[in-house]
Protein backbone atom coordinates (compact mmCIF):
# COMPACT_ATOMS: atom_id res chain seq x y z
CA UNK A 1 0.00 0.00 0.00
CA UNK A 2 3.02 2.27 0.14
CA UNK A 3 4.66 3.95 -2.82
CA UNK A 4 6.16 7.29 -3.80
CA UNK A 5 3.86 9.18 -6.12
CA UNK A 6 6.74 10.72 -8.09
CA UNK A 7 4.61 11.83 -11.03
CA UNK A 8 2.11 13.60 -8.85
CA UNK A 9 4.81 15.25 -6.73
CA UNK A 10 6.48 16.50 -9.88
CA UNK A 11 3.14 17.90 -10.96
CA UNK A 12 3.02 19.79 -7.63
CA UNK A 13 -0.25 18.93 -5.99
CA UNK A 14 -2.14 21.80 -4.43
CA UNK A 15 -5.05 22.09 -2.07
CA UNK A 16 -8.53 21.27 -3.43
CA UNK A 17 -11.12 22.86 -1.19
CA UNK A 18 -13.96 25.35 -1.05
CA UNK A 19 -15.29 25.18 2.52
CA UNK A 20 -12.95 25.10 5.52
CA UNK A 21 -14.29 23.34 8.61
CA UNK A 22 -11.54 24.68 10.83
CA UNK A 23 -7.96 25.89 10.72
CA UNK A 24 -5.88 25.68 13.89
CA UNK A 25 -2.31 26.97 14.07
CA UNK A 26 -2.35 26.33 17.84
CA UNK A 27 -1.56 29.96 18.64
CA UNK A 28 -4.84 30.63 20.50
CA UNK A 29 -3.84 28.63 23.58
CA UNK A 30 -1.60 29.39 26.57
CA UNK A 31 1.76 27.70 26.82
CA UNK A 32 1.58 24.66 29.10
CA UNK A 33 -2.22 24.62 29.40
CA UNK A 34 -4.51 21.74 28.38
CA UNK A 35 -6.21 22.21 24.99
CA UNK A 36 -9.82 21.27 25.65
CA UNK A 37 -12.31 23.32 23.66
CA UNK A 38 -15.29 20.99 23.22
CA UNK A 39 -17.27 22.75 25.96
CA UNK A 40 -17.08 25.96 23.93
CA UNK A 41 -18.00 24.25 20.66
CA UNK A 42 -14.39 23.71 19.62
CA UNK A 43 -12.73 20.70 18.00
CA UNK A 44 -10.40 19.52 20.79
CA UNK A 45 -11.63 16.99 23.33
CA UNK A 46 -10.22 13.82 24.94
CA UNK A 47 -11.05 10.19 25.65
CA UNK A 48 -13.83 10.86 28.18
CA UNK A 49 -11.40 12.38 30.70
CA UNK A 50 -13.14 15.75 30.95
CA UNK A 51 -9.99 17.65 30.06
CA UNK A 52 -7.57 15.87 32.38
CA UNK A 53 -5.89 13.89 29.57
CA UNK A 54 -6.14 16.61 26.90
CA UNK A 55 -3.47 17.78 24.50
CA UNK A 56 -1.05 20.33 25.99
CA UNK A 57 -0.02 23.64 24.47
CA UNK A 58 3.76 23.82 24.09
CA UNK A 59 6.41 26.32 23.03
CA UNK A 60 9.20 23.71 22.90
CA UNK A 61 8.61 23.12 19.18
CA UNK A 62 6.38 24.94 16.70
CA UNK A 63 6.14 24.68 12.95
CA UNK A 64 4.64 28.17 12.69
CA UNK A 65 4.28 30.88 15.30
CA UNK A 66 5.27 30.08 18.87
CA UNK A 67 3.04 27.19 19.95
CA UNK A 68 2.05 23.67 19.00
CA UNK A 69 0.22 20.76 20.61
CA UNK A 70 2.25 18.31 22.71
CA UNK A 71 1.58 14.61 23.31
CA UNK A 72 3.73 13.75 26.30
CA UNK A 73 5.63 10.74 27.62
CA UNK A 74 3.43 10.21 30.69
CA UNK A 75 1.62 7.19 29.14
CA UNK A 76 -1.68 8.82 30.16
CA UNK A 77 -2.48 11.59 27.66
CA UNK A 78 -5.41 10.71 25.38
CA UNK A 79 -6.32 13.76 23.31
CA UNK A 80 -8.95 13.67 20.57
CA UNK A 81 -9.43 15.90 17.53
CA UNK A 82 -13.16 15.96 16.77
CA UNK A 83 -13.86 15.71 13.01
CA UNK A 84 -17.61 16.00 13.35
CA UNK A 85 -18.98 12.45 12.89
CA UNK A 86 -19.28 12.86 9.11
CA UNK A 87 -21.39 10.24 7.32
CA UNK A 88 -21.50 11.75 3.82
CA UNK A 89 -19.42 13.95 1.52
CA UNK A 90 -15.69 14.44 0.92
CA UNK A 91 -13.39 15.61 3.72
CA UNK A 92 -9.71 16.45 3.89
CA UNK A 93 -7.41 16.88 6.87
CA UNK A 94 -3.80 17.99 6.96
CA UNK A 95 -1.49 18.65 9.88
CA UNK A 96 2.20 18.64 10.75
CA UNK A 97 4.01 16.38 13.19
CA UNK A 98 7.40 16.42 14.95
CA UNK A 99 8.89 13.27 16.50
CA UNK A 100 12.29 13.60 18.24
CA UNK A 101 15.02 11.07 17.42
CA UNK A 102 14.49 7.77 19.20
CA UNK A 103 11.03 8.68 20.49
CA UNK A 104 7.86 6.89 19.52
CA UNK A 105 4.37 8.10 18.69
CA UNK A 106 0.92 6.67 18.28
CA UNK A 107 -2.51 7.71 17.01
CA UNK A 108 -5.65 6.20 15.53
CA UNK A 109 -8.83 7.15 13.71
CA UNK A 110 -12.08 6.94 15.63
CA UNK A 111 -15.50 6.08 14.20
CA UNK A 112 -17.44 8.34 16.55
CA UNK A 113 -16.86 11.23 18.98
CA UNK A 114 -17.51 11.63 21.93
CA UNK A 115 -15.69 8.41 22.74
CA UNK A 116 -16.86 5.77 25.17
CA UNK A 117 -15.39 2.36 24.37
CA UNK A 118 -13.79 3.48 21.13
CA UNK A 119 -14.22 2.32 17.52
CA UNK A 120 -11.14 1.83 15.33
CA UNK A 121 -11.98 1.94 11.59
CA UNK A 122 -8.37 1.44 10.46
CA UNK A 123 -6.57 0.12 13.52
CA UNK A 124 -3.45 1.70 15.02
CA UNK A 125 -0.80 4.03 13.64
CA UNK A 126 2.65 3.34 15.09
CA UNK A 127 5.69 5.56 14.70
CA UNK A 128 8.86 3.75 15.91
CA UNK A 129 6.80 1.02 17.55
CA UNK A 130 8.12 0.00 20.99
CA UNK A 131 11.13 2.28 20.29
CA UNK A 132 12.62 -0.45 18.07
CA UNK A 133 12.28 1.06 14.58
CA UNK A 134 13.19 4.80 14.47
CA UNK A 135 11.99 6.65 11.39
CA UNK A 136 9.58 3.88 10.41
CA UNK A 137 5.93 3.20 11.12
CA UNK A 138 2.77 1.54 9.90
CA UNK A 139 -1.02 1.58 10.04
CA UNK A 140 -2.44 -1.83 10.93
CA UNK A 141 -5.72 -2.46 9.17
CA UNK A 142 -5.15 -6.01 10.46
CA UNK A 143 -2.98 -6.80 13.47
CA UNK A 144 -2.70 -10.43 12.31
CA UNK A 145 -2.06 -9.98 8.59
CA UNK A 146 1.08 -8.00 7.59
CA UNK A 147 -0.27 -7.70 4.03
CA UNK A 148 -2.79 -5.24 5.49
CA UNK A 149 -0.31 -3.10 7.37
CA UNK A 150 0.49 0.10 5.45
CA UNK A 151 4.15 0.88 6.13
CA UNK A 152 5.74 4.33 5.94
CA UNK A 153 8.86 6.29 6.79
CA UNK A 154 9.12 9.69 8.44
CA UNK A 155 11.99 12.09 9.27
CA UNK A 156 13.04 12.39 12.90
CA UNK A 157 13.81 15.76 14.52
CA UNK A 158 11.93 17.75 11.88
CA UNK A 159 8.38 18.67 10.98
CA UNK A 160 6.63 16.51 8.39
CA UNK A 161 3.18 16.76 6.87
CA UNK A 162 0.32 14.27 7.12
CA UNK A 163 -2.58 14.46 4.64
CA UNK A 164 -5.79 12.42 4.83
CA UNK A 165 -8.67 12.51 2.35
CA UNK A 166 -11.95 10.72 2.98
CA UNK A 167 -14.52 9.93 0.27
CA UNK A 168 -17.89 9.31 1.91
CA UNK A 169 -19.86 10.46 -1.14
CA UNK A 170 -21.74 7.15 -1.41
CA UNK A 171 -22.24 6.79 2.32
CA UNK A 172 -20.18 5.73 5.31
CA UNK A 173 -20.63 1.99 4.68
CA UNK A 174 -18.77 2.27 1.36
CA UNK A 175 -16.37 5.06 2.33
CA UNK A 176 -12.74 5.14 1.22
CA UNK A 177 -9.68 7.19 2.09
CA UNK A 178 -6.07 7.95 1.23
CA UNK A 179 -3.09 9.09 3.29
CA UNK A 180 0.24 10.77 2.59
CA UNK A 181 3.10 11.11 5.09
CA UNK A 182 6.02 13.40 4.28
CA UNK A 183 5.05 13.55 0.62
CA UNK A 184 4.76 9.78 0.17
CA UNK A 185 1.55 7.92 -0.54
CA UNK A 186 0.98 5.47 2.33
CA UNK A 187 -2.64 4.54 1.67
CA UNK A 188 -3.78 4.78 -1.94
CA UNK A 189 -7.01 6.48 -3.01
CA UNK A 190 -9.98 4.15 -2.97
CA UNK A 191 -8.79 2.10 0.03
CA UNK A 192 -11.78 1.17 2.21
CA UNK A 193 -12.09 3.28 5.36
CA UNK A 194 -12.37 0.09 7.37
CA UNK A 195 -10.33 -2.63 9.05
CA UNK A 196 -9.48 -5.98 7.45
CA UNK A 197 -11.34 -9.06 8.65
CA UNK A 198 -8.97 -12.02 8.30
CA UNK A 199 -11.62 -14.61 9.05
CA UNK A 200 -13.99 -13.47 6.29
CA UNK A 201 -11.29 -12.03 3.99
CA UNK A 202 -13.15 -8.72 3.57
CA UNK A 203 -12.90 -5.15 4.78
CA UNK A 204 -15.05 -4.80 7.87
CA UNK A 205 -17.08 -1.58 8.25
CA UNK A 206 -18.52 -2.45 11.67
CA UNK A 207 -16.33 0.20 13.39
CA UNK A 208 -16.85 2.76 10.61
CA UNK A 209 -19.82 4.49 12.20
CA UNK A 210 -18.72 7.88 10.88
CA UNK A 211 -15.60 9.97 10.39
CA UNK A 212 -15.42 10.74 14.08
CA UNK A 213 -11.95 11.97 14.97
CA UNK A 214 -8.28 11.25 15.61
CA UNK A 215 -7.05 9.95 18.96
CA UNK A 216 -3.58 11.21 19.95
CA UNK A 217 -2.46 8.83 22.69
CA UNK A 218 0.68 8.65 24.81
CA UNK A 219 1.35 4.96 24.27
CA UNK A 220 4.48 4.62 26.44
CA UNK A 221 6.95 6.48 28.64
CA UNK A 222 9.08 6.96 25.51
CA UNK A 223 6.18 8.52 23.59
CA UNK A 224 6.79 12.15 22.64
CA UNK A 225 5.59 14.23 19.71
CA UNK A 226 4.23 17.62 18.71
CA UNK A 227 1.47 18.56 16.22
CA UNK A 228 0.72 21.88 14.53
CA UNK A 229 -1.08 23.70 11.70
CA UNK A 230 -4.30 21.70 11.34
CA UNK A 231 -6.50 22.33 8.32
CA UNK A 232 -9.82 20.47 7.95
CA UNK A 233 -11.90 21.08 4.84
CA UNK A 234 -14.92 19.94 2.91
CA UNK A 235 -13.27 18.61 -0.22
CA UNK A 236 -9.78 17.15 -0.55
CA UNK A 237 -6.25 18.18 0.33
CA UNK A 238 -3.22 17.00 -1.58
CA UNK A 239 0.49 17.76 -1.62
CA UNK A 240 1.14 21.40 -2.32
CA UNK A 241 3.51 23.78 -4.00
CA UNK A 242 3.72 26.90 -1.84
CA UNK A 243 4.19 29.27 -4.79
CA UNK A 244 1.13 27.85 -6.51
CA UNK A 245 -1.16 27.68 -3.47
CA UNK A 246 -0.43 31.29 -2.51
CA UNK A 247 -2.14 32.35 -5.74
CA UNK A 248 -5.46 31.61 -4.07
CA UNK A 249 -6.23 28.58 -6.19
CA UNK A 250 -9.47 26.73 -5.36
CA UNK A 251 -11.36 23.96 -7.11
CA UNK A 252 -14.69 22.18 -6.66
CA UNK A 253 -16.61 19.47 -8.50
CA UNK A 254 -20.41 19.67 -8.72
CA UNK A 255 -22.59 17.40 -10.88
CA UNK A 256 -19.78 16.70 -13.33
CA UNK A 257 -18.67 20.34 -13.65
CA UNK A 258 -15.28 21.32 -12.30
CA UNK A 259 -14.94 24.96 -11.22
CA UNK A 260 -11.46 26.50 -10.95
CA UNK A 261 -10.78 29.84 -9.30
CA UNK A 262 -7.64 31.83 -8.51
CA UNK A 263 -6.68 35.30 -7.37
CA UNK A 264 -4.50 35.64 -10.47
CA UNK A 265 -4.99 34.86 -14.15
CA UNK A 266 -5.48 31.19 -15.06
CA UNK A 267 -3.66 30.80 -18.36
CA UNK A 268 -4.53 27.23 -19.27
CA UNK A 269 -6.14 24.02 -18.04
CA UNK A 270 -5.50 20.43 -19.12
CA UNK A 271 -7.08 17.22 -17.80
CA UNK A 272 -5.38 13.81 -17.82
CA UNK A 273 -6.71 10.38 -16.91
CA UNK A 274 -4.65 8.06 -14.70
CA UNK A 275 -3.06 6.51 -17.80
CA UNK A 276 -1.51 9.89 -18.57
CA UNK A 277 -3.77 10.52 -21.57
CA UNK A 278 -4.94 14.11 -22.10
CA UNK A 279 -8.73 14.21 -22.27
CA UNK A 280 -9.25 18.00 -22.19
CA UNK A 281 -7.28 21.21 -22.67
CA UNK A 282 -8.15 24.87 -23.01
CA UNK A 283 -6.63 28.33 -22.91
CA UNK A 284 -8.46 30.37 -20.27
CA UNK A 285 -6.87 33.78 -19.54
CA UNK A 286 -9.29 34.54 -16.71
CA UNK A 287 -9.43 34.14 -12.93
CA UNK A 288 -12.21 31.53 -13.17
CA UNK A 289 -12.81 28.56 -15.43
CA UNK A 290 -15.31 25.70 -15.62
CA UNK A 291 -14.61 22.30 -17.14
CA UNK A 292 -17.51 20.09 -18.20
CA UNK A 293 -16.43 16.57 -17.20
CA UNK A 294 -19.91 15.03 -17.39
CA UNK A 295 -19.01 13.15 -20.57
CA UNK A 296 -15.96 11.49 -18.95
CA UNK A 297 -16.01 8.13 -17.20
CA UNK A 298 -16.18 8.08 -13.42
CA UNK A 299 -12.73 7.92 -11.88
CA UNK A 300 -9.69 9.95 -10.84
CA UNK A 301 -8.17 12.66 -13.05
CA UNK A 302 -5.18 14.99 -12.85
CA UNK A 303 -6.02 18.60 -13.73
CA UNK A 304 -2.94 20.59 -14.74
CA UNK A 305 -3.32 24.34 -14.29
CA UNK A 306 -1.05 27.23 -15.26
CA UNK A 307 -1.53 30.41 -13.22
CA UNK A 308 0.48 33.36 -14.49
CA UNK A 309 3.32 31.07 -15.56
CA UNK A 310 3.32 28.95 -12.38
CA UNK A 311 2.21 25.39 -12.99
CA UNK A 312 0.57 22.97 -10.60
CA UNK A 313 -1.95 20.14 -10.56
CA UNK A 314 -4.87 18.83 -8.57
CA UNK A 315 -6.39 15.40 -8.38
CA UNK A 316 -10.14 15.33 -8.85
CA UNK A 317 -12.63 12.49 -8.64
CA UNK A 318 -15.37 12.45 -11.27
Amino acid sequence: MKKNYFLLVLLSFVMLTMNAQFVDDMEAYSDGDPIYTVDEGGHWTDWACGGTCALLSSSVHARSGDLSGYVSDDNAMDAVLDLGDKIFGNWGLEFWMYVPAGKEAYMNLQGTVPITGGTFPTGNWYFNEASLDPGNGYMDFSTANPDYQAAFTYPEDQWFRIVLNFDISTGISTSTFEMYIDGNEVVSAGTPFASWNDADQVYDYSDTISLGGIDLYSISTNNQYWVDDFNYVEGSIVLGNEDFSTKGFRSAMNNGTLTLKAQENINSVAVYNMLGQQVYNANVNAMQSTVDMSNLSNGTYIVKVNINGTEGSVKVIR
